[in-house]
């Protein structure tokens, strides 16, 4: 029975014992699938992983251009920087304190520091991973911890620094850089970008950022588990080991720094105000200057939050270029816009006069004169801008689009192409502009003739820039030639070599007879020289200077911020000398009042500079000549009328 009752299990066990191979079988099947998926298949991905643990790449920063003047002297430079970085893993306590009087950091940046550098890691240990604990220190401090003793896991590494030589000059023109962010970095992951890059921000650093910028390379390095740096394993690291960096290309600029800084310390007197200077016959801009401005070598470091609110909070925006990216109403400096379109379409000859009572009515409202100057003709209305004979001309028939038209032909209401600092383009109304907000807004005006007089004056809904106001000026000057401007002449391979030159290219000849040209240009010699002139008072006798003064009213005027904000804009435009022009110079004073008085002595000082110190040679013109017979004449029929 009982070797029945065995036989009877035996099937049952040899049954148990196929079915447990089975599954072991399985169980190595898997086990063989699972090593070859992982050692075949992505052996290559994970072979990359645990190399990257201990094949550490080092990147080698490429060393930025040069931003240099026309005369070769360096504006932007990279300079070196020490950086102080420590192993947290070997810092202790006692020499962390004595770095941080090294290092002048006050408590609470201290705390924060010493929080971030004695986090533990997965494993409760400090990190063996280095850490930057303070950028850029002094050669001072650096000296101080490189001869000190007793500071284990210390270290200083030095690295390129983005420098201003020339501090805050042209500040705005050169723009600064600051690092890269997040979802920058996603967008330019193809353009060779890194974690912590800095990259341009504003002006020539951030519309040149392609040339400047160069090519980082790297090195790998082969490390142990604690990151200490071990004999190359060459199969373990793929490709070459070390990538030379390349450096960044040189943009030299069309500025000259002696001209930039006649500009800004012309300005020394105001609060905010832009300039423009540039070169007639090529729209290569000279100077460039917006008060308040800002230095590029604290913006492109680490601003720090108290100086970050300071420059958000001053009333006179220190980070907006007041030259391109604010427009202005023009004021009386619109008044040849208002010449030649009359003129061109045979509204008046310069012989035409007017009688100016101090104002002119029209529709029961009545428009002021700066003052009673008696009968004008188009030379006079120019020098003593006499608004009334402007009126005259605003309320002929169509004038507002004669202006629009005109206008946009010199250059207005349209950005000039320089592509800097988000560029405004300003504006020009028309009638259908008018119209198409009274359908727009049914409490609107709509299309009055008020709206053509303010026009014709610079007022109402007319907007420019300092640099379009400069360009207009030179268009006049040189006959006709309304230039693209340009702030960069030409790229420079870090060896010296030019790689692409930019030439003078002229945007379009403007469509104004040269006979309504010269009569305009004989009116901005008077405004200057002649005894009646608006900015006769703020003449130089070296160089003869032909320009307009402008003062223009701001609307919402606001009293309660001091007065500042409720003055006038002043303004003076110009070129010189008057019978040769070779400088162009448009200077734009927020709130100054009147242009005569505060915005010609600016220009002013800026051409003499000029013409003393950069081009001696081209003083020297001949000169275009008052009508002083015109003007005996006309002092008799005022006398008599």
């Amino acid at each position: 029975m009982e070797i029945a009752g065995q036989d009877a299990e035996l099937p049952e066990i040899r049954r148990r014992t196929r079915y447990f191979a089975l599954a072991v079988l399985l169980g190595f099947l898997v086990v063989a699938g699972r090593l070859f998926y992982l050692q075949v298949i992505e052996g290559d991905t994970f072979f990359r992983v645990t190399s990257d643990n201990i094949v550490h790449t080092e990147v080698l920063p490429a060393v930025r251009g040069q931003i240099r003047d026309r005369k070769g002297r360096v504006m932007a430079t990279v300079r070196p920087s020490y950086n102080v970085y420590v192993t947290p893993r070997l810092l202790t306590p006692e020499g962390f304190a004595r770095l941080r009087a090294v290092l002048g950091m006050n408590g609470d940046d201290a705390m924060d520091v010493w929080e971030r550098v004695a986090e533990v890691g997965p494993n409760g240990k400090p990190s063996d991973r280095p850490v930057l604990l303070a950028e850029d220190i002094s050669r001072e401090a650096m000296a101080a911890i490189e001869t000190g003793v007793d500071l284990p896991g210390v270290k200083i590494v030095a690295g390129p620094r983005r420098s201003y030589p020339m501090g805050t000059l042209a500040a705005h023109v050169l723009g600064y850089m600051n690092e890269i962010s997040a979802d920058e970095l996603r967008a330019k992951k193809d353009e060779g970008y890194h974690p912590g890059d800095l990259i341009g921000r504003t002006g020539v650093e951030r519309q040149w950022d392609g040339y400047l910028r160069g090519r980082a390379g790297f090195k790998k390095i082969v490390v142990d588990r604690r990151g200490l740096p071990k004999p190359d394993i060459h199969d373990i690291i793929e490709g070459p080991a070390v990538l030379p960096a390349v450096a960044g290309n040189n943009v030299i600029l069309t500025l000259d720094a002696d001209v930039q800084k006649s500009a800004e310390r012309g300005l020394r007197n105001v609060s905010a105000a832009g300039v423009v200077a540039l070169d007639v016959n090529s729209g290569r801009i000279l100077a460039m200057a917006s008060k308040p401005n800002f230095d590029p070598n604290e913006m492109s470091g680490h601003l720090t939050p108290e100086a970050e609110q300071r420059l958000l909070a001053d009333r006179y925006h220190p980070l907006h270029d007041k030259t391109l990216a604010e427009t202005y109403f023009p004021g009386s400096t619109f008044k040849v816009v208002s010449a030649i379109a009359a003129l061109e379409d045979r509204l008046i000859t310069p012989e035409d006069k007017i009688k100016c009572h101090g104002s002119y009515e029209i529709a029961r409202r009545r428009f002021k004169c700066t003052k009673t100057h008696g009968v004008v003709s188009l030379y006079e209305a120019l020098v003593q801008s006499c608004n009334v004979y402007f009126y005259e001309l605003g309320a002929r028939p169509g004038m507002m689009d004669r202006l629009a038209k005109f206008g946009g032909d010199l250059g207005l209401g349209a950005p000039t192409g320089l592509g800097l600092n988000g560029e405004d383009g300003g504006f020009l109304p028309t009638e259908e502009w008018y119209r198409e907000q009274k359908r727009l807004n049914p409490k609107a005006e709509g299309f009055q003739v008020g709206q053509a007089l303010n026009a014709v004056i610079g007022q109402g809904s007319t907007r420019v820039t300092v640099l379009q106001m400069a360009l207009m000026y030179a268009a006049i000057a040189n006959g006709g030639k309304l230039w693209l401007p340009q702030i960069v002449e030409r790229i420079e391979s870090p060896d010296g070599q030019t790689i692409e030159e930019f030439a003078p290219r002229i945007r379009r000849e403007i469509s104004v007879a040269p006979e309504t040209l010269a009569v305009v240009r004989q009116g901005l010699v008077g405004v200057v020289n002649e005894h009646k002139g608006t900015a006769y008072r703020a003449r130089i006798t070296d160089v003869e200077v032909a320009g307009k003064t402008g003062t223009a009213q701001v609307h919402g005027r606001r009293t309660e911020l001091g007065g500042y904000e409720a003055g006038d804009h002043a303004w003076f435009v110009g070129f010189a000398p008057a019978g040769k022009p070779r400088i162009a110079v448009a200077v734009l004073v927020e709130h100054g009042g009147h242009g005569g008085d505060v915005a010609a002595p600016v220009a002013m000082e800026i051409i003499h500079n000029y013409f003393e110190n950069v081009a001696p040679d081209e003083r020297d013109a001949p000169k275009i000549g008052l009508p002083k017979h015109h003007l005996k004449t006309l002092d008799v029929e005022a006398r008599n009328p």
